[in-house]
């Protein structure tokens, strides 16, 4: 079956779950627009699929990810000539939203639990994602050396998150009432269950709008923030590049775009250079050129 072979062959190249997801998803779409089978597609077919999503304003990270699909599929197939059509889709740069210091701190302030206190502290002062934390378990959490361990991150990597003091003081507060078993953030449904996504996304929304805050803002805001107040205190985009566990540093140089102010602090070699007088000219040949 087709279906299978896609996923064998992406499992076999390391994919993440999501993505394998994803993937399959993309051409389950692209099969019932087009009510038949993707091996009896043309060029011109998926060109049309492409043109209709434009049509319909879809994102340009949506276009990639259905690109990379079809283009997976069809190189499996041996059929690179079926994307020949259409354009690899460029994502615009954005410019991601991040909170200041005093809107992080209301933001934790206004908390209405150890838990969701606990959460939010540890997603801003670590920068991990989300899908990171809802995975943590207890045996991931290393108090004496204080650091987190993410053993399932984006593509499989794992990699140590920071584990601040403050954040540390709560994780213990937080063990101590809620006493966690597998998962350090469980679900309702049973600790062997953990949080879902949407019950953290509808608590974060709910302490924006309780903290004032009007900026467009998610979870992942949180880790937008983490990267960018570090670069703001001068440290290292390399650096900063592991803790995020970016596997290439194009996707950490974002974070030169949302903060210039990191790029004002520069001194200008100018400044290094002693003994230059720097006076008024009163006459204008004293320049040595004139301006006409």
């Amino acid at each position: 079956m087709l279906k299978d072979k896609m996923i064998l062959d992406m499992t076999v190249h390391g994919y993440a779950k999501k993505t394998i997801r994803s993937y399959t998803m993309c051409m389950y779409i692209l099969v019932r627009y087009f009510q038949k089978s993707p091996l009896d597609l043309e060029p011109f077919d998926i060109y049309t699929f492409f043109l209709n999503m434009r049509q319909a304003n879809k994102s340009d990270s949506t276009l990639v990810i259905f690109y990379s699909a079809f283009l997976f599929f069809y190189n499996l197939l041996g059929r690179k000539d079926m994307l020949e059509l259409v354009p690899f889709p460029k994502r615009k740069r954005t410019v991601v939203a991040v909170f200041s210091q005093t809107e992080v701190t209301a933001f934790l302030t206004n908390c209405s639990s150890v838990c969701e206190k606990t959460i939010f502290t540890l997603l801003y002062s670590s920068g991990i994602r989300i899908g990171e934390v809802l995975n943590l378990q207890v045996k991931d959490i290393d108090f004496e050396r204080k650091a987190i361990f993410i053993s399932s991150g984006k593509g499989g990597h794992s990699r140590y998150a920071i584990l601040a003091d403050k954040t540390a003081s709560l994780l213990k507060q937080y063990m101590e009432i809620y006493n966690p078993k597998t998962y350090l953030f469980f679900s309702q449904k049973g600790k062997n269950i953990p949080i879902s996504p949407r019950t953290v996304q509808a608590a974060f929304q709910k302490i924006r709008n309780l903290s004032g805050i009007q900026k467009y803002a998610t979870v992942h805001t949180l880790r937008h923030s983490f990267a960018t107040h570090l670069l703001e205190d001068g440290y290292s985009l390399v650096y900063i590049q592991k803790l995020l566990g970016h596997a290439d540093i194009k996707s950490t140089l974002i974070y030169l775009h949302v903060s210039p102010n990191s790029l004002l602090k520069i001194t200008s070699p100018l400044e290094k250079i002693g003994n230059i007088r720097l006076g008024i000219f009163e006459n204008q040949n004293q320049y040595g050129f004139q301006f006409r």
